[in-house]
């Protein structure tokens, strides 16, 4: 029997800390849950955008108010990852000029589960015009990471217009986040391409990306585990141009929470419903399909983590960006 759905609020955006994004769910191995998202101005791209983190006790239940983790008066700032490893977070941490101009790309750790942070160190893989989104940890045991890049690769020729088209790939680890491999990228594809990983049960990996205008996602694969990519291909996944978020269940059942909606003009269903889709076999279909909400509004950006236990899919979202919500999605039993 499957179990009934959870929801909190986390926070409801007023001002000067009207706008909300970002956002991303972990659970901290002392029992605390935490969101880390961006907030700051009415909207983005603005100079106020900055980084903050609430934190629960109660898992998910109540939200203590957020604290600042990164904030300048000259720069905004916006977080895209955030890796929880024992005691240590390790986020990738984005500064601009209030425009998305100067684009810069860093890394922040923390050794006491968020409460103190380092200063910023640039990531030298991928120092400007890129994303960094969310980790698969392979089972061979290296950490493959999504690129979302607007650096065009060596010897390709950069468009002036290249913040509209851009490239993806991976970053790859053998020493948990110590040092990177990057991939050949593939693309250019118009849009805001966001991307996530997920590894299938024959040993490949899978890549989704989003592809605005299209209506539908994007799927490349990769044979070798993440050093190269195959040309994207149109996946048979509705998407209105939005985040969406992987993860693989230790039955190799792959979870996607996400809006699967086509393209639409009406403002209200642009990023509606959010749902919950479980594939049995690599996503070549989905067996499973929830609608969790289609409350009025735009429902975006989910990121978050299954439980140990493997009962709930945890994230958090964006309301109109403006308020966070927190939900717990019941995962049904194989």
């Amino acid at each position: 029997m499957i179990e009934d759905d959870r929801r909190a609020v986390v926070y409801r955006g007023r001002p000067p800390n009207h706008c909300c994004v970002d956002q991303m769910l972990r659970i901290l191995p002392d029992g605390d849950w935490i969101v880390m998202f961006m907030t700051g101005g009415g909207g983005e791209p603005e100079i106020e955008n900055h980084i903050v983190m609430s934190r629960s006790t109660d898992e998910g239940a109540t939200w203590d108010e957020p604290e600042v983790v990164l904030r300048y008066e000259d720069r905004a700032c916006l977080p895209s990852e955030l890796i929880v490893e024992d005691n240590r977070l390790l986020a990738f941490v984005y500064t601009h000029d209030g425009g998305f101009g100067c684009w810069r790309c860093w890394l922040i750790d923390s050794d006491d589960v968020g409460r103190t942070w380092s200063e910023p160190r640039r990531l030298e893989p991928y120092p400007e015009n890129t994303f960094i989104r969310n980790l698969c940890e392979t089972s061979w045991g290296e950490w493959v990471l999504p690129v979302q890049t607007y650096r065009p690769p060596d010897g390709v020729e950069e468009r002036r217009e290249k913040l509209r088209h851009g490239y993806n790939g991976s970053l790859i680890s053998d020493d948990r986040g110590e040092s990177w491999q990057r991939s050949e990228l593939i693309g250019p594809t118009p849009g805001w391409v966001e991307n996530n990983i997920v590894e299938l049960s024959d040993g490949r990996l899978a890549m989704l990306i989003r592809a605005d205008g299209t209506g539908n996602l994007l799927r490349s694969s990769s044979s070798d585990r993440g050093r190269t990519w195959s040309e994207p291909e149109a996946a048979d996944i509705p998407n209105p141009g939005s985040k969406f978020r992987l993860h693989r269940l230790s039955d190799g059942r792959i979870c996607l929470v996400h809006n699967p909606a086509p393209v639409t003009r009406d403002p209200s269903r642009r990023r509606n419903p959010l749902a919950l889709w479980i594939s049995d076999d690599d996503m070549r279909s989905w067996g499973y399909r929830r609608v969790l909400t289609d409350f009025p509004g735009m429902l975006a950006y989910p990121d978050g983590v299954v439980d140990h236990d493997e009962r709930f899919v945890h994230f958090a979202f964006d309301y109109n960006r403006h308020d966070v919500i927190y939900w717990g999605a019941a995962i049904p039993p194989a």
